[in-house]
C-alpha cells in the first residue's frame, strides 16, 4: 500500500460525504472486504431501524458496489455512534459484530469463539488494542452439544477493543495501526512520523469494518516449523449483495466446518462453499487471498504473518474433487475416557487443496508430505477411512495406470496380511505386532528410495510377497512400468505410500491390526 498524502478540506465546516467503491483507487482484498463489511452492517442497522437507513447526525446509502455516507454537521457524533453500535461487547465478553448476528444465537455460538479468539491472535493481538482475559487464563466458557457430546468452548472475555474507539476522522487523513492493518503500524520507533502509513477517509474506513467482512480459519497444523494458527480468508468481491448472502452462508454449519489444515485448505474451501451456495459467476477465474498468522522463533510474543496465498478454483472438476475430500476428511469431535473431547483434523486436505491450486493431481508430493514425522504417523493411522474412499471416487481417481498401480499394493498387502495370520497362529505369535513391524518396514523402504532403480526394487519385492501372480498386473503390467521409469518413479513412490495409507481393510482382524486408538489431541 503506497503512502499517499490526502488533502482535506478544512474549509468545510458542516455537512459532507463519504462515498467508498469497491472499484475505487487503492481498494485492495483487504479494504474490499471491510466495505463489505460495512455494507453488512447499515443493513442490519436498517434492519434494527425498522427500515430507516440513518443515525443521529447522519445517513447511508447502500448500492450493489458502493456506501455512500452523508452527515448534516459534524461528522463526529455520526460516527462516533456508527462505531458505537457496530462494534459490540455481549454479556458474557464475547465480540459482537451486527453484520454477523448476535453471537450466542443457536446458529452462531460456536463460530462466535473461533471468531473471539481470531480476532484476539490478528487484529487485536497487541495488548494495547484491547482489554481482554490472558492467554494462559481464559475465564470464558460456553456448553454445547454436538452430536450428543457434551464441549466446553473456552474463551477469552474482552472488556473493550480498539475498534470501538471514536476519533475517525472524515475529512483527513490517518494513520494505519496494527489492528486496522497488521503489520502495517509504525515500521520504526525511531523515525516515528517518517515511517508510518496514512490512509485517506474512505479506505481507513473500509479497513476498521475488515473484521466483520472476512472470514476466519482456525488452523490445526501438524508437523515441524513454523506453524499458521489462524487464517484470514478474503473473497474477490464484485457485488456486495451477492456477497453478504454467501458471507451468511458460512454461519449455516458447525465449528468444524472452521477448522483447516492449512492456508491452502482454508482457501478453497471458502471457493468450494461459494460455488456449491451458487454465488461464483465465472468459476475458472475465481480467487480468494488468504492471510495465516502464526509464532515465528524470533517474536514469539506475538502472531505473525506467516503466509500470503492466492487461492484460485481452477475448475469445476477441482472443485468437486476438493469438496469429495473434505466430506471423507472433515474433522471429528473425539471422546476421551478421561479428559474433555477435542476436535481432531485430517492433515491431507492441504495437500490435496495446493495440488488442486497448482492444477496437480490431487496426490502428487504424497511422500513429502509424510515425511515430517508427527504430520505423517497421524495420516498413516487416522486418516486411512478418508483416503481409501478417495482413491476409491472415479472423479478423483479415475482409471489408469495409477489406479492399477495402487490396486496392485493393495492385493499384494492383502495377501501379505494373510500369511502373517497364518504365521501367528502356527508361532503363536500376536497378529498386530506382525502386521505392525511389516507396515513399517514397508512405510520405510519406500521412504527411502532415491531413484528408480530403488524404487523399483522396492515395490517389485513387495508385490512377489504377495505370492502368485496379482490380477491387477495381469493385463496392465506394462502400463505400470512407466511408473517406475526414470521421469515418473516419483510419482511412483508417491502412489506406492499412498496405497499403504488408503489400504480398507478385509476383515474385522485386519481392521484391528493395522487400525490404532483415537488420534490425540495437539493442542493438549
Amino acid at each position: 500500500m503506497a503512502r499517499k498524502a490526502v488533502t482535506a478540506n478544512k474549509e468545510q465546516k458542516k455537512g459532507g460525504e463519504l462515498f467508498i467503491s469497491l472499484f475505487g483507487p487503492g481498494m485492495t482484498a483487504l479494504h474490499k472486504a471491510g466495505l463489505a463489511g460495512l455494507w453488512m452492517t447499515l443493513k442490519a442497522l436498517e434492519t434494527e431501524n425498522d427500515g430507516e437507513a440513518a443515525l443521529d447526525g447522519g445517513t447511508w446509502e447502500r448500492t450493489p458496489t458502493s456506501v455512500t455516507l452523508k452527515w448534516s454537521d459534524d461528522p463526529k457524533p455520526f460516527f462516533d455512534e456508527l462505531f458505537r453500535r457496530s462494534f459490540k461487547l455481549d454479556k458474557n465478553g464475547l465480540i459482537w459484530f451486527p453484520a454477523l448476528g448476535e453471537p450466542l444465537d443457536n446458529m452462531h455460538e460456536q463460530h462466535a469463539v473461533v471468531l473471539q479468539e481470531a480476532m484476539l491472535t490478528t487484529f487485536l493481538q497487541h495488548g494495547q488494542t484491547r482489554k481482554a482475559d490472558k492467554s494462559t487464563d481464559p475465564k470464558g466458557a460456553l456448553s454445547i452439544t454436538i452430536d450428543e457430546t457434551p464441549l466446553v468452548l473456552k474463551f477469552r472475555k474482552v472488556t473493550s477493543y480498539a475498534h470501538q474507539k471514536p476519533g475517525f476522522d472524515a475529512r483527513g487523513v490517518e494513520a494505519l495501526t496494527g489492528w486496522m492493518l497488521p503489520g502495517g503500524g509504525v515500521r520504526h520507533q525511531g523515525l516515528g512520523n517518517d515511517s508510518f502509513l496514512e490512509e485517506s477517509p474512505e479506505r481507513s474506513l473500509a479497513l476498521r469494518f475488515a473484521p466483520a467482512g472476512a472470514i476466519f480459519f482456525d488452523l490445526r497444523v501438524r508437523g515441524g516449523g513454523v506453524k499458521p494458527r489462524y487464517a484470514l480468508v478474503l473473497p474477490e468481491i464484485n457485488d456486495l449483495a451477492k456477497y453478504n448472502a454467501a458471507r451468511g452462508s458460512f454461519l449455516k454449519y458447525g465449528v468444524q466446518k472452521l477448522m483447516a489444515s492449512g492456508t491452502a485448505d482454508a482457501g478453497l474451501r471458502v471457493l468450494a462453499q461459494l460455488a456449491a451456495s451458487n454465488l461464483l459467476e465465472d468459476v475458472n477465474s475465481a480467487f480468494c487471498r488468504v492471510i495465516s498468522f502464526g509464532t515465528v522463533p524470533w517474536a514469539t510474543q506475538q502472531k505473525t504473518r506467516v503466509n500470503l496465498m492466492t487461492v484460485r478454483a481452477g475448475s469445476a472438476e477441482s472443485l468437486r474433487i476438493f469438496d469429495f475430500c473434505r466430506q471423507c476428511l472433515d474433522a471429528k469431535l473425539i471422546k476421551r475416557e478421561s479428559g474433555d473431547p477435542f476436535w481432531d483434523v485430517p492433515q491431507v486436505p492441504d495437500l490435496v487443496a495446493r495440488n488442486l491450486v497448482e492444477g496437480r493431481r490431487w496426490w502428487e508430493g504424497f511422500s513429502r508430505f509424510v515425511t515430517d514425522t508427527d504430520r505423517g504417523d497421524h495420516v498413516f493411522k487416522y486418516e486411512k477411512g478418508g483416503l481409501a474412499a478417495m482413491v476409491e471416487n472415479r472423479e478423483a481417481f479415475p482409471e489408469g495406470p495409477e489406479k492399477i498401480f495402487i490396486e496392485a499394493c493393495h492385493e499384494a498387502w492383502r495377501r501379505r496380511m494373510t500369511k502373517l495370520g497364518e504365521r501367528a497362529q502356527k508361532e503363536g505369535a500376536s497378529f498386530e505386532s506382525l502386521v505392525s513391524r511389516e507396515f513399517e518396514k514397508l512405510r520405510v523402504d519406500f521412504s527411502r528410495c532415491k531413484n528408480a532403480a530403488t524404487l523399483r526394487e522396492a515395490v517389485t519385492d513387495f508385490w512377489a510377497r504377495g505370492g502368485g501372480p496379482l490380477k491387477p498386473l495381469q493385463d496392465g503390467w506394462r502400463a505400470v512400468l512407466t511408473l517406475m521409469d526414470e521421469k515418473n518413479w516419483r510419482f511412483g513412490k508417491d502412489l506406492a505410500l499412498l496405497a499403504l495409507a488408503s489400504y480398507k481393510p478385509a476383515s474385522r482382524e485386519e481392521s484391528q491390526a493395522i487400525n490404532d486408538d483415537q488420534p490425540y489431541d495437539q493442542e493438549g
